[in-house]
């Protein structure tokens, strides 16, 4: 029709958010269908929360199997997961004792929701951020989009990429892979650490999609995150992540039927009773 989408305001933190007008529905009945959604949202979470604990149990099976042999397959002068928890340590006592970066996290997540939004060939025209918040106006909004920050450890993955392109286009860098693993770990700490502190705030980005819905789409995407990051430690190269995803959604999807087949038989006796 040639008209311009609507602007899509989204903040990570609240600081201020009140301030902020709410936007009007595009067209009439938008807000009912809106709480139509959130309600089918509702229900698909609740029924998706057995399949993520059959994800974790089938994380925790993968790496009980494969932790024995990583020795095996480590590069450098020592277990790179050992690395790895290491830089995560660092970033723990670094942020319980001394500094909190705020503002470094309010420009990643902001920065994620841009990235986000030019993926689904959207457009970005403002991005803010400071110790008190952030914001991006988008001409789009769904709940990629909105979420996306929650899952992607920005900083830990820019360390990945200027590392493989390094090392495939300057000079080998497997001698130095102990310090790569220690910066993941760093980040990844800096990741979930701040995930966990934003999420603790009133957070507009959560509210569209129902804060039930968001938060498991939130875990399975951080889950699936880990498996990646693990993967490529586990197996000292980048072909162990998709290794690990494969493994763990075979091993996931057993103990999720499973676990499905056991709440059908509660029902089941439930109902006959």
């Amino acid at each position: 029709m040639g008209g311009t989408a609507d602007t899509v305001t989204v903040r990570p933190v609240n600081a201020g958010a009140s301030n902020l007008p709410a936007a009007a529905p595009a067209v009439p009945g938008a807000a009912s269908s809106g709480a139509g959604w959130r309600i089918l949202k509702f229900f698909a979470a609740l029924a998706l929360i057995p399949a993520c604990v059959g994800l974790t149990l089938g994380v925790h099976d993968h790496f009980m199997s494969v932790w024995p042999k990583m020795n095996l397959a480590m590069l450098g002068p020592g277990p790179l997961v050992t690395w790895f928890a290491i830089g995560a340590v660092v970033f723990a006592v670094l942020a319980i004792l001394l500094w909190r970066p705020v503002v470094l996290y309010v420009f990643a997540h902001e920065l994620v929701h841009a990235l986000a939004t030019w993926l689904c060939l959207g457009r970005v025209t403002n991005l803010a951020a400071s110790a008190r918040g952030g914001q991006v106006t988008t001409s789009k909004s769904n709940t990629f989009i909105r979420l996306a920050p929650y899952c992607v450890p920005f900083y830990a993955l820019l360390a990945a990429a200027v590392y493989l392109a390094l090392d495939a286009w300057w000079q080998p860098l497997g001698a130095y892979s102990q310090w790569l693993a220690a910066t993941l770990g760093f980040f990844y700490a800096f990741h979930i650490g701040f995930t966990l502190w934003s999420l603790r705030r009133n957070q507009p980005d959560l509210k569209p999609d129902g804060w039930l819905f968001s938060l498991v789409m939130i875990y399975v995407g951080n889950v699936v995150v880990f498996l990646v990051l693990m993967g490529f430690l586990a197996a000292g190269h980048p072909r162990g992540a998709w290794s690990a995803l494969q493994d763990c959604a075979v091993l996931g999807w057993r103990h999720s039927a499973n676990i499905y087949h056991n709440l059908s038989l509660m029902c089941q006796q439930l109902i006959n009773r």
